[in-house]
């Protein structure tokens, strides 16, 4: 799993990362041990919805 695009929101001091994981655990999981970040809230998505 890796971070497929992020965005960073200067003004606001919040970034956003696209991941594709199996699960919204295992993307915190990933995060957390790569660089000890993690998100504050994860939103599912589905192409094309």
């Amino acid at each position: 799993m890796e971070c497929q695009q992020y965005w960073y929101n200067e003004a606001e001091g919040a970034v956003y990362c696209l991941v594709e994981a199996p699960s919204a655990e295992v993307a915190m999981a990933v995060h957390r041990k790569a660089h000890g970040l993690v998100a504050d809230d994860i939103v599912e998505v589905h192409e094309g919805s």
